[in-house]
């Protein structure tokens, strides 16, 4: 539904401000900003739901067995009355069935998330690491650049002197720039 809404709104995007304009989806299928967040809680979500049906399943029938005769004093009873549950392998059965279901469903999801997390870390260290990589890069660049026009410049200057015997070596002196 969400992708169907981006769809929509990208089509009157461009038809508001054509076709050459700036698109306001990269892939308006892919899971990103709200739909990404939307997707985890709802898993997080289901993750509590399916939790709380096994647990609360556990602990009304003090584990997954069903008796097949309950001793009954409650009214109507006016004594201690057999009550027999109709079916208890039947009942066992379909619960056990509905709670493997929801653990199976617990683990899925809680898989899903790490999977989700985990490409999106993927992601982002990808983009600093590609960031990082093209500031060097850049950065390199123009020392190279400085270095070839630097080097020319000397070359054409030092190109028709010969180096002397009488020659002292060059002195370094260390200058200081204040901002």
């Amino acid at each position: 539904m969400h992708v169907a809404y981006r769809d929509e709104r990208e089509r009157k995007h461009t038809l508001k401000y054509g076709e050459g304009c700036r698109k306001l989806y990269k892939n308006t299928g892919k899971k990103r900003g709200g739909l990404w967040w939307t997707y985890v809680l709802t898993l997080v979500f289901k993750i509590a739901v399916d939790g709380t049906f096994v647990y609360l399943i556990y602990h009304i029938y003090e584990g997954y067995d069903f008796p097949s005769l309950i001793k009954c004093e409650q009214k109507p009873c006016p004594n201690k009355v057999d009550c027999f549950i109709s079916r208890p392998t039947e009942k066992r059965i379909f619960t056990i069935f509905m709670v493997v279901t929801s653990l199976a469903c617990i683990l899925l999801s809680f898989f899903e998330i790490l999977y989700l997390v985990g490409k999106r870390c993927k992601e982002c260290f990808t983009q600093i690491h590609q960031s990082r990589n093209s500031t060097i890069q850049s950065r390199q660049g123009v020392m190279a650049s400085s270095l070839v026009i630097g080097g020319k410049n000397q070359m054409e200057s030092n190109s028709l002197k010969l180096p002397s015997k009488d020659a002292s070596a060059p002195s370094y002196t260390q200058v200081s720039i204040s901002r």
